[in-house]
């Protein structure tokens, strides 16, 4: 049985002085969750840290004991999420990077229904408000909406990478890394085609919401100008040998 009911992953490399109000914002939602009864694990996961990002976690931890810190040196963000896989103690695993916000009640809401369906899901919020350099509002979508069409995962990535799942599913589907280099990006778009690939599905937890930074510079952009696209997956070619039978 695992220890905890749910591991609050924070990743970060260098993020810097911004990382103070993602982890306001972690503190706060488990906080909230564990007044509601829930046993939960805070990680902080750095990937090859600059010194202020460091700094920042280091003195956060001061005044949060509890939050765990593991320092890894990957270069890349999929393998961190998976080293943040191997290092937690909980049934379910959240995701928040170390430049966005979570809703308050994010860690309750998402884990009654993930508690209520025992299929292989990946929850995600309902709305993403983006802010920064480039604010608007995403909106994701249920895979059992009936407004749904799996055409659309094929061109876009439909969800973001902040969601809420079984360490179970994580671990049988992990992460894949990225290879800037020959093209290859876009580690979560990859990872919620996998998920599919693996028998899974991906639904919205209602009356959610994320805040996500957007900034001049991010892992985004960098991939987006190196013309990369996502790992292969024979996800599609099944899908469409299927239609053909």
């Amino acid at each position: 049985m695992a220890e905890y009911d749910i591991t609050a992953v924070i990743n970060g490399h260098a993020e810097g002085l911004i990382a103070q109000p993602s982890l306001c914002s972690l503190s706060k939602a488990v906080a909230s969750a564990r007044s509601s009864g829930l046993r939960v694990e805070p990680l902080a996961i750095l990937d090859r840290p600059n010194p202020i990002t460091l700094e920042v976690f280091a003195e956060y931890a001061r005044i949060e004991p509890e939050l765990r810190i593991e320092i890894v040196e990957h270069g890349d963000l999929g393998f961190s999420r998976n080293s943040a896989v191997e290092k937690s103690r909980g049934k379910w695993i959240a995701f928040l990077d170390a430049d966005d916000l979570w809703g308050a009640d994010w860690l309750i809401r998402a884990h009654a229904a993930a508690e209520a369906d025992p299929r292989k899901i990946v929850w995600h919020p309902e709305v993403c408000a983006y802010f920064g350099v480039t604010p608007y509002v995403f909106l994701h979508i249920d895979m059992e909406d009936p407004s749904f069409c799996i055409a659309d995962l094929g061109y876009t990535n439909l969800w973001t990478s902040l969601c809420f799942t079984a360490a179970d599913l994580l671990r049988a589907v992990p992460y894949a890394g990225t290879d800037l280099k020959n093209g290859i990006g876009y580690e979560d778009w990859c990872w919620n085609v996998d998920v599919l690939h693996s028998g899974g599905i991906h639904k919205i937890v209602p009356s959610t919401a994320h805040a996500i930074r957007t900034k001049g510079v991010s892992l985004v952009k960098q991939t987006s100008a190196a013309d990369s696209i996502p790992r292969p997956s024979d996800y599609f070619r099944k899908l469409i040998a299927a239609r053909r039978m």
